[in-house]
């Protein structure tokens, strides 16, 4: 379900400010906090043109204040316009710092309402002077800062005061062209900020919902791709395992029956050898289908207990070496594709170079994770399902064929690597044979 009660605004009750950087937003998706780190930026951006500009009009009030008369003083109407423009100032540099109370609505509207009185007394008393601009800046913070009802509650009062201030209500020098465009410049620059504000919102929110919904449809899609696994382990289950279970029964008969009739030893011992690799693959199979249901998969830690395996059941002289130390964790998926990877490569080298010499070097490096595979048998061209040619098996070794390997030949564990983004490579050498699966860090 998508979590839209975070970005849902009421009608006419924006929230006055985003949530703070660092705060506890739940467990968001890498996508969400992607998401919310633009927006985060987008408003840092914002601010930063924001403070820029009340720095401008910094320096205009001032400019305008000490040169018009009366000019700001410590005597009489002079004090009071140095008492007023120092309201105007302290205001601006407030906010073009990020100075003062922002934790309720009462103190987001302190600063924009300083601001705008400070102006609206300046006009009052020097009405020859812009004191429109801190007016206008004022209310421009009150619809950047809070919600719009309230905004326009609070700016209606000082557009009209200062409309009528530089209107011609104190001074019959100013027209009343110059009171209408006071009050434009009110009226233009706090729907500026209302609108910039709420596009602001809404792009947020638009990425935000975006986001949630890719989450949503990856979601969708991991719960169908474990329910087609798990149909697919269940007929596993059902076909593969109750097979092998009655075959590793039928076994048993034959080897009882081999001792009852006291048979040739070398065939007693391939029965038996036969049950113990049925049951072995009636292990592989139960593996295969907890895999299918996202159980406990294999992992290259479990290599060793993979040649060890290797050795018993191929005959085959097989070492392996581990150098390096891992850069990052493997994921489930890289482990496994490792694994099947080295137990196909092995599965083939038991095919095809039957008694040769093989290695599997497992390296971390900082780049990447290795695994190679490399036989010293006879070398062939590769096909689909093996990787090397062929010496037969000598006397006394086990049929390769015999050994119940979990790959699907070059071309499985060639997909099986480049769906965790990695490569693999397979192909002769002067000695025999080397299969080389990377995975990046």
């Amino acid at each position: 379900m998508l979590r839209t009660m975070s970005t849902t605004v009421p009608r006419g009750r924006e929230t006055a400010t985003a949530p703070p950087d660092g705060a506890d937003t739940g467990a968001d998706s890498a996508r969400v906090a992607e998401a919310r780190r633009r927006s985060t930026e987008r408003r840092r951006r914002q601010a930063a043109r924001m403070h820029q500009l009340l720095w401008v009009v910094v320096v205009v009030t001032a400019a305008f204040a000490c040169q018009d008369p009366p000019r700001p003083g410590l005597t009489g109407v002079r004090l009071a316009v140095t008492v007023a423009l120092a309201g105007c100032l302290v205001a601006l540099v407030l906010a073009a710092c990020e100075r003062g109370p922002r934790n309720s609505e009462a103190g987001l509207v302190a600063l924009p309402l300083l601001l705008g009185v400070s102006g609206t007394v300046l006009a009052a008393l020097q009405p020859a002077s812009l004191m429109v601009i801190p007016v206008s800046a004022a209310v421009g913070m009150l619809f950047s800062r809070v919600r719009a009802r309230l905004a326009l509650w609070l700016a209606t009062p000082l557009t009209v005061s200062v409309s009528l201030m530089t209107g011609g209500i104190t001074s019959a020098h100013v027209s009343v062209q110059t009171g209408l465009g006071s009050a434009l410049l009110c009226v233009v620059l706090g729907a500026s900020c209302f609108f910039a504000r709420q596009a602001g919102l809404g792009q947020d929110r638009t990425e935000l919902l975006l986001a949630e919904l890719e989450d949503s449809r990856e979601a969708v899609a991991r719960a169908a791709a474990v329910a087609e696994r798990s149909r697919i382990a269940r007929e596993l289950h059902d076909v593969l395992a109750q097979s092998l279970s009655a075959l590793a029964v039928q076994l048993e008969g034959a080897r009882k029956l081999a001792e009852r009739d006291r048979v040739d030893p070398v065939l007693r011992r391939l029965i038996v050898r036969s049950g113990e690799l049925t049951r072995e693959g009636l292990s592989d199979a139960r593996q295969a289908v907890a895999a299918l249901r996202g159980d406990d998969l294999p992992t290259v830690g479990r290599l060793n207990a993979l040649v060890e395996r290797c050795r018993r059941d191929l005959a085959m002289p097989i070492s392996l070496s581990v150098s390096g130390q891992p850069q990052r964790a493997l994921t489930a998926e890289e482990n496994l594709a490792l694994y099947r990877g080295a137990q196909e490569a092995l599965t083939n080298a038991a095919r095809y170079a039957a008694g040769a010499p093989t290695a599997v070097v497992l390296r971390y490096t900082p780049r990447a994770t290795v695994l190679t595979v490399s036989d010293q048998g006879a070398t062939a061209t590769a096909t689909t399902g093996g990787s090397g040619a062929g010496a037969a098996s000598g006397p006394g070794t086990p049929p390769a064929d015999a050994w119940t390997g979990g790959g699907n030949g070059l071309r499985g564990m060639r997909e099986r690597i480049e769906r965790v983004r990695g490569r693999t490579h397979a192909g002769p050498t002067a000695q025999g044979w080397t299969v080389k699966m990377e995975i990046p860090v």
